[in-house]
């Protein structure tokens, strides 16, 4: 099977994958025996019973289960579906928080490479030392500590005792920047959309401006989140790099190498690019999981992004909301799972078969 064959397949299974997210989310949120229009108003008694039958039949809470569901859905996939409780449009408002996610998912990654990388090396190098047993017990360590509880044990270290770092708002370019952006496919026809989308994300947008203040107060801001989502996955994904650079260092293709009398540099360096295989996939799996919202982290932190949002639709039972951030989620984690996938074929050609 070729590479657009196999392309082909994976891309087959998008748009079944979304909707099947979708529809189970709706069913979930469906399930719940709660009244979600009175839970929109604000819960008071004494609201004027109009004005939620109004909206009950705005949103089809008087329809059947699949009309609600059929309504949602057309509405979002156009558009068109307003969030109930902001008064404005689902679309728009994830819009504004995707950047946020965005650049917290990159200092995540820029974390969970800085941890896991040098660190999988070094207990493959150094098997069975305590540098091999600190990496397990780092792996063990993010997969059994709940997130919240380390969030809060690096709040209360860097941010209650040391003062370095701070836990409010999120440093944005200057409004003159943001037109500038947001005129950039006006300036360069093709390159503007690309540079214009790149230049949302606060920390960019400002870098183009040669706002670097902008991009200080960023670094003092992001950095404590960042480093909290590296350190929950940096030993599992170093455990994973440890364990495939041992099988590539004992794989025969090494053996030939060494009896050719090949430094341990050069065979180091065959060895890793193998072992980097399983590694990639991990790799892109957990940052589709950062992009796809942080919830915890950004509710923690304080971080505006679209697992915030997520959050405080869920406890205002949003259904429009919670749909519209489902679907975002879905399709950002579906899309890095098929970049995963080309990027494996195309490092690993068996795969394709």
């Amino acid at each position: 099977m070729g590479l657009g064959r196999f392309l082909a397949r994976r891309i087959a299974t998008f748009i079944p994958t979304i909707i099947g997210v979708i529809f189970l989310t709706y069913l979930i949120a469906y399930a719940i025996p709660a009244n979600p229009v009175r839970a929109w108003v604000g819960g008071e008694k004494m609201v004027d019973p109009k004005l939620i039958e109004r909206i009950r039949h705005e949103y089809k809470f008087d329809a059947p289960w699949y009309e609600q569901f059929t309504f949602l859905f057309t509405q979002l996939i156009s558009g068109q579906l307003r969030d109930p409780v902001r008064g404005k449009l689902v679309i728009v408002s994830l819009g504004e928080r995707f950047p946020i996610t965005v650049e917290l998912a990159l200092f995540g990654m820029m974390f969970l490479l800085i941890i896991s990388i040098p660190l999988g090396i070094a207990a493959a190098l150094k098997k069975d030392t305590p540098i091999d047993f600190a990496v397990r017990f780092l792996a063990l360590f993010g997969s059994s500590m709940p997130s919240f509880v380390l969030y809060y044990l690096l709040i209360l270290a860097f941010f209650t005792v040391l003062g370095i770092t701070y836990l409010a708002g999120i440093p944005e370019p200057s409004r003159p920047c943001r037109l500038f952006v947001s005129n950039l496919p006006n300036v360069v026809p093709v390159v503007g959309y690309l540079g214009s989308y790149i230049g949302k994300i606060p920390m960019f947008g400002a870098m183009m401006c040669g706002e670097w203040s902008v991009v200080h107060e960023t670094f003092k801001r992001m950095w404590l989140p960042g480093l909290a989502l590296g350190l929950l996955s940096g030993g599992f994904v170093a455990r994973i790099l440890r364990n495939s650079l041992l099988d590539a260092l004992g794989s025969e293709y090494v053996l030939f190498a060494r009896a050719r009398g090949l430094s341990k540099f050069r065979v180091w360096k065959h060895a890793l690019k193998n072992a980097m295989i399983p590694v990639v996939t991990v790799l892109g799996l957990q940052f589709g999981g950062f992009l796809a919202g942080a919830i915890i982290a950004e509710t923690v932190f304080g971080i505006p992004g679209m697992g915030r949002y997520v959050y405080d639709a869920i406890s205002r039972l949003n259904f429009p909301a919670i749909i519209g951030g489902t679907f975002l989620f879905a399709i950002v984690y579906v899309t890095v799972n098929l970049i995963v996938d080309i990027l494996y074929a195309v490092i690993d050609p068996r795969v394709r078969y």
